[in-house]
């Protein structure tokens, strides 16, 4: 593994600016290797230059072949691992600083697959991000040259959405369903995200049924449900944290919601789970 990180100033310091160079690296990874499951602090956009792999983030799966970017937004808790294969080798970026989620998220908008980046010429950011890695020490010229890379990455990668955009005529209700795609762990409130997008809730949910074959409110809850039965099987964080960090009001209502979709309590779920995995090793 290649990486440069930009030490001229802290962390802290990145994070109240407007958008600033973190890092910089590649990786020729080795059959099935994988990393995670982590969630950063910074934005995160990976280049596969060659291979297959697979991301999971936010309860989604992707398949990611040479010629995709994938996007890791910050404090999303994301998991990838190279193929068996033909384990990919990828360059990455990050970034941080008060617009860095919004940037982001201004590019998630305009993709299909909210956080893959198809058919681009993967080569010309890998060659970048190399110039990156080719620096050495962290004087106040270097810090102004890789940020100088970064911006040129960020304008060529929004060049690319904006013309995926023009070919997208997205709704409002698509924008709803991308924003709890995103959101879904924060305590939402259905009319406080239909009054953001200027319009009224009874046609949100109406519209939102009529092109998704559900109610907004009931793809919220089985996206936090989603997410809890990932976390219950693959990590010991209590069911408390669990509750809390997906925005329930408390472990009893998040219990109470989960018992009675899966009919049986949180901690027998993943009992369960442990079992299942304990049988596939054998």
């Amino acid at each position: 593994m290649k990486e440069y990180k930009e030490m001229l100033y802290t962390t802290a310091h990145k994070s109240i600016s407007d958008l600033v160079f973190y890092s910089a690296g590649y990786e020729e990874c080795e059959p099935g290797y994988s990393y995670g499951p982590t969630y950063r602090s910074y934005q995160l956009i990976h280049f596969v230059l060659k291979g297959k792999g697979e991301l999971h983030l936010n309860e989604h799966i992707f398949q990611i072949s040479k010629g995709d970017a994938f996007i890791i937004p910050s404090d999303k808790v994301s998991y990838y691992k190279a193929s068996e294969e033909d384990p990919w080798s990828y360059a990455w970026v990050s970034f941080l600083g008060i617009d860095s989620e919004n940037y982001i998220y201004q590019l998630m908008a305009a993709l299909d697959d909210i956080y893959i980046i198809h058919n681009i010429d993967v080569e010309k950011y890998g060659k970048i991000i190399q110039n990156i890695l080719d620096l050495e020490g962290n004087e106040t010229s270097l810090y102004f040259y890789a940020n100088s890379l970064l911006y040129q990455i960020m304008a060529m990668l929004f060049e690319k959405s904006t013309e995926e955009g023009r070919k997208r005529k997205d709704s409002i209700i698509d924008e709803i369903k991308f924003y709890l795609d995103v959101n879904y762990a924060e305590k939402l409130v259905l009319k406080n995200i239909a009054k953001y997008f200027g319009i009224h809730p009874n046609y949100m949910t109406r519209s939102f049924h009529k092109k998704f074959g559900i109610s907004p409110k009931k793809y919220l809850m089985d996206l936090k449900l989603k997410k809890a039965c990932y976390l219950l099987a693959t990590t010991t964080l209590s069911i408390a944290v669990i509750a809390g960090s997906l925005g329930f009001d408390d472990q009893l209502a998040f219990s109470r919601i989960f018992r009675k979709e899966f009919g049986e309590a949180p901690s027998k779920y993943r009992k369960n789970a442990g079992k299942m995995d304990q049988e596939v090793e054998k």
